[in-house]
């Protein structure tokens, strides 16, 4: 493979550690061998994946490198290395302020020498003026705002923000100035879209409609801040922490601590520099402080060092210290009190003037008694999840029922299910379903239902789901009663009601197993209550269920079966089977080394996850074997067992390779290169990146 072409596959991975460990063998290679007109776009190629991949303190020799070659060798930058060189000063100058070893001095003659290249260029001056004011302000300098002005009111050119950001960092600095009025006006006016935006934009602008008195606006402003993340924006630590902020303030700690849980627990410890951390705990501590009343509050977060859970106030003290720590560092840089400033403001806020609208609840007439405790008290006995646990649990495959991946379509992940919740046989014909007419009867009640779910009203759904699951339960069609309460736990969750979702999913077990569902079945319900227990801090219910599934789910019997179709069932069989052990493994890994009574651990997780690795292989089922793998190394990396997380990570490498899973194999391998030079394994690491460069 030519330099040439390394390179082009290169900038196709997905930014971590592959990328860039790949990255920086090749530069070094062209440093090394040549050819020498590849040497710039190497070092630019790795500069990005440096700053887009959480090590931006590295891009700075990396930059200076590819400064020193621009003066000595001009012509060894073609067109596009050369716009490349310019466009990256802007990343490289907007992380000067996230680091505190870097100096003011530094960061100074840093900017004075980008201004000094940027005129000799005649490329204008739009970056430069936007650099100095992201250091102006995130190095707490008193001329924050006429460095802003300074950028906005001058003249654009080709290498400023797109709209989208000009309007998304000024909300930001207003916000964290306080200047909540002035964010909100700008921060409504954002019509654009890039990377990063506009959910950016969104989170501040909700922010600050909070604690301006509007939380009808914030409200609708963070379910548009959630609509528009993806996988680029979903981690920006400022954002996460104002979420956080929003809900706790707004008077939903619980929701909050759901979200923080569910959604950037890893945030809690670490981010991609210091700042960007300080930044996310500000936003942490401001949500804590105003809960303090709730001090004795579990929050499903364990913090290092621990076995337990921390409190609402455990976790408060702990995020003040490393706040501190943070701020210390960076005032001391700057000569400054900024941090320390806004660290004590964090400390001291409260709880909204109007607290945010709750999440709506079905009407009580339509939530029957028959889906109350007594039902969730039972779920124990019943079911578990396949691979539901993922969205809690970093180290886990996408979500997937039954061997696909991602969700199912219409307004359920248990959507291929519909056919046997219709499936009238001897049950009431269906009357009153037409509009305007009284639902009297289940048939009606669950078209009304899935005409609801299909139009996204999931609050209606869940509340025709509910009644339907009663009048099912109470004429005596109890699997079919089980799967209506599993609808409504769907569409509760799509609703962002997990309170509800967790119920109702704990009363659709048990009314499964009891009414004979298959093994599948039971496996697709259960892997999609996993992320909801997960979340709601109550995953027992969900992983005592499973287990008890999976151990209900006997050998396979033929008799009666002819040949083909034997065959075909016990096909179907060993998925059930494999299924099962994925959902138990995956709930369990997600609770971060929770124990829950006999043999249910991380133990037990990650050799249920080795088995259906190796289930799923035999079926032919690669993705599904190589995710299930993966979750055994990534398991076995925290329980410290080296060997055993190397052979876990090289089988899901080689069986996303052999999937032609591209992305999935390269995201392995970063961790795997990751776990070997950890474990001084170099050699074998730099044979595998030369196997990702074709080397």
């Amino acid at each position: 493979m030519s330099v040439a072409e390394q390179l082009h596959n290169i900038r196709h991975m997905p930014y971590g550690t592959a990328r860039t460990a790949a990255a920086e063998a090749v530069a070094r290679k062209i440093d090394a061998e040549g050819p020498r007109e590849h040497l710039a776009e190497a070092l630019l190629d790795l500069v990005e994946a440096y700053t887009f991949g959480g090590e931006g303190a590295k891009s700075f020799v990396t930059f200076a490198r590819a400064l020193r070659l621009w003066d000595a060798s001009p012509e060894l930058f073609d067109e596009s290395d050369e716009h490349n060189l310019f466009w990256e000063f802007k990343w490289v100058a907007g992380d000067l302020a996230d680091y505190p070893q870097i100096t003011r001095a530094q960061a100074e003659a840093f900017l004075d020498d980008m201004q000094r290249r940027f005129e000799l260029q005649g490329s204008g001056l739009s970056a430069v003026r936007a650099a100095r004011f992201g250091w102006a302000w995130q190095s707490g300098s008193p001329g924050a705002e006429d460095a802003r002005t300074a950028w906005v009111t001058n003249q654009r050119d080709v290498f400023d923000d797109c709209r989208a950001c000009v309007i998304g960092r000024q909300t930001d600095f207003f916000v964290e100035q306080g200047r909540f009025d002035e964010a909100l006006a700008l921060g409504l006016t954002q019509d654009g879209k890039c990377n990063i935006e506009p959910a950016k934009t969104f989170h501040a602008t909700a922010l600050a409609a909070l604690l301006t008195g509007d939380s009808a606006a914030a409200l609708q402003l963070h379910r548009q801040a959630a609509a528009s993340e993806t996988s680029a924006n979903r981690d920006l630590a400022a954002s996460r922490g104002q979420s956080f902020e929003l809900l706790a303030r707004g008077g939903q700690i619980e929701r909050a601590l759901r979200e923080l849980r569910g959604d950037y627990r890893e945030l809690v410890t670490e981010a991609s520099s210091p700042l960007q951390h300080l930044r996310f705990l500000l936003g942490l501590i401001a949500g804590l402080s105003a809960n303090l009343d709730r001090g004795d509050l579990g929050t499903g977060i364990v913090l290092e060092g621990t076995s337990s859970d921390a409190t609402v106030a455990e976790l408060h003290a702990w995020a003040t210290r490393r706040a501190g720590d943070h701020a210390r560092a960076l005032d001391a840089r700057s000569d400054s009190h900024y941090y320390a400033e806004l660290l004590n403001r964090s400390l001291g806020a409260t709880l909204a003037p109007q607290p945010l609208e709750p999440v709506p609840e079905p009407a009580p007439e339509s939530v029957p008694a028959e889906l109350g405790a007594e039902s969730a008290q039972s779920a124990a006995g019943s079911g578990t999840a396949r691979n539901g646990a993922a969205a809690t649990h970093p180290d886990a495959a996408p979500n997937a029922v039954n061997g696909s991946t991602g969700q199912a379509g219409r307004g359920s992940v248990l959507g291929k299910l519909w056919d046997k919740l219709t499936e009238r046989g001897a049950a009431p014909a269906a009357s009153g379903a037409g509009d305007g007419e009284p639902v009297v009867d289940a048939e009606g009640l669950l078209a009304r239902a899935e005409e609801a779910a299909a139009r996204k009203d999931y609050a209606a759904a869940v509340r025709d789901y509910v009644s339907a699951a009663a009048a099912l339960e109470s004429d005596g069609w109890i699997e079919r009663a089980g799967l209506a309460a599993a609808e409504a736990g769907q569409c509760a969750a799509l609703h962002q009601d997990e309170v509800r979702a967790h119920e109702c999913f704990a009363s659709a077990v048990p009314l499964l197993a009891s009414g004979g569902a298959d093994a599948g079945t039971l496996a697709a319900v259960l892997a999609a209550w996993a992320p909801v227990a997960a979340r709601m801090n109550d995953p027992e219910p969900q992983i005592t269920a499973t287990a008890a599934a999976l151990a209900a789910h006997g050998d396979f019997d033929a008799t009666g079966l002819s040949d083909e179709l034997a065959e075909r069932r016990r096909q179907e069989w060993l998925v059930e089977r494999a299924t099962l052990r994925d959902t138990l493994a995956r709930a369990l890994a997600a609770t971060r080394g929770g124990v829950f009574g006999q043999d249910l651990d991380s133990g037990r997780a990650a050799a249920e996850a080795l088995r259906a690795g190796e289930e799923f292989a035999q079926l032919g089922m690669l993705a599904d074997a190589s995710h299930a793998f993966w979750l055994a190394g990534k398991v076995h990396v925290d329980r410290g067992d080296t060997e055993a997380a190397v052979w876990g990570l090289e089988s899901a490498f080689e069986g996303f390779t052999a999937a032609k899973q591209r992305k999935e194999r390269l995201l392995v391998a970063g961790e795997l290169i990751e776990l070997l030079r950890q474990t001084g394994q170099a050699e074998r690491a730099e044979q595998l990146v030369s196997e990702l460069t074709g080397g």
